[in-house]
């Protein structure tokens, strides 16, 4: 080679070596006016996120699971949030004294929907405050059945249980009652209970036979109703004859029952103006009846209907041969006397009286076109 072609070479090589020089600070000076230092990083490539695999529920289908954010708890529906209890009310003390009252109309109706203002009270002369009020449906009842189950029931026994099983239906889940029968002496066939069962049980009991000890099974019914959990108190008393048996006078029975504040409900089954049936003849031996050739149908209506009218209660006087050949006769008194029963109002007050003083009591309407029945007194100490 020429001293003239190495020379253009040498040249042109060293040219070529300073355009690089100068393209590479070039480059890193553009480098540093976009921040990077060193060697830039290949370009990043964009990609789409995918969301990560989340967890299945049971029945196979995906949950997206979100972040838990505080919340304030939720309220129930309307139906199932508990209600306020109710502001307490202040406690009226119970009536030192009850008075059952029956209200009529002028056909003998009995008027519903009556208030406290519709009564007036009379202890003796002094009017007294009404402090409790109540009417039938909702005022719970503590009766005494006292039924005859003497010899001289044997023909209408039958229809007697028929009767008394439809009253015990009928009279409320809240009531009790207690179960006696008489001869020729009374005897428990079932105490108080609420159990329609057991006052059933007892009404099987009743067999005829025997006196009639009429007086000694009334004290020993109003006795036993001293044990009554409820204010409200009834006696239903059912016979067919004139008392041939007791220990007890007709005095002291009606003595006692004036001063219980027990309402007396009688029954009545015979003919009072009739001695003897049929022309037959009688006679007694101790506590035992026994009629000859005829039927007694004699019965004490007058001592029966006085019993009644001086507790507010109400006499049936039924005619034998009615009671004997229809089994609705009974009937239709029990169920006249459990509608009677819810039909009444019970007035309250606090009697200022003390002792075992006899108290009579009166009851008056401010409604001029009713008929008020009501006891016609009470003692407060009761024998």
């Amino acid at each position: 080679m020429s001293r003239t072609s190495l020379f253009v070479s040498l040249v042109c090589g060293a040219g070529l070596v300073l355009l690089s020089a100068t393209q590479l600070l070039a480059q890193e000076r553009t480098l540093q006016t976009e921040g990077w230092q060193g060697k830039r990083p290949p370009p990043v490539e964009q990609r789409t996120l995918t969301p990560a695999p989340q967890r299945l529920a049971p029945s196979g289908k995906q949950v997206l699971e979100i972040p838990v954010q505080p919340q304030r708890p939720a309220l129930p529906p309307p139906s199932q949030q508990a209600s306020l209890p109710p502001r307490p009310q202040p406690l009226r003390p119970p009536p030192k004294q009850l008075v059952t009252v029956t209200v009529t109309d002028q056909d003998g109706g009995y008027v519903p929907g009556l208030q406290t203002g519709d009564f007036v009270v009379y202890e003796g002369d002094t009017r007294q405050e009404i402090t409790y009020f109540n009417t039938g449906e909702n005022e719970p009842v503590s009766l005494g059945l006292i039924v005859d189950s003497s010899g001289s029931m044997q023909n209408k026994i039958g229809h007697a249980r028929h009767a008394l099983q439809r009253f015990i239906n009928s009279i409320k889940p809240q009531d009790e009652g207690f179960l006696v029968g008489f001869s020729a002496q009374p005897f428990v066939l079932q105490d108080f209970t609420d159990s329609r069962m057991l006052l059933a049980q007892g009404i099987g009991l009743l067999r005829p036979r025997g006196g009639t000890s009429l007086y000694d099974a009334i004290l020993t019914g109003l006795r036993r109703m001293r044990q009554g959990k409820h204010r409200k108190k009834a006696l239903i008393v059912m016979t067919d004859g004139m008392d041939t048996a007791s220990l007890s006078s007709l005095a002291q029975t009606i003595a006692v029952s004036q001063r219980a504040g027990v309402l007396i409900y009688t029954i009545g089954i015979g003919n009072p103006h009739h001695r003897l049936a049929h022309g037959g003849s009688g006679f007694a031996i101790g506590p035992f009846g026994v009629v000859v050739g005829g039927q007694d149908e004699r019965v004490d209506s007058r001592t029966l209907r006085r019993l009644s009218d001086e507790t507010g209660g109400r006499h049936f006087l039924l005619n034998t041969r009615d009671v004997v050949n229809s089994r609705t006769v009974l009937d239709t008194a029990t169920q006249t006397i459990s509608r009677e029963l819810r039909f009444q109002y019970s007035l309250g007050y606090a009697s200022s009286g003390g002792g075992n003083q006899y108290r009579s009591v009166r009851v008056e309407s401010t409604r001029p076109d009713v008929v008020i029945r009501t006891q016609k007194g009470y003692a407060a100490g009761r024998e």
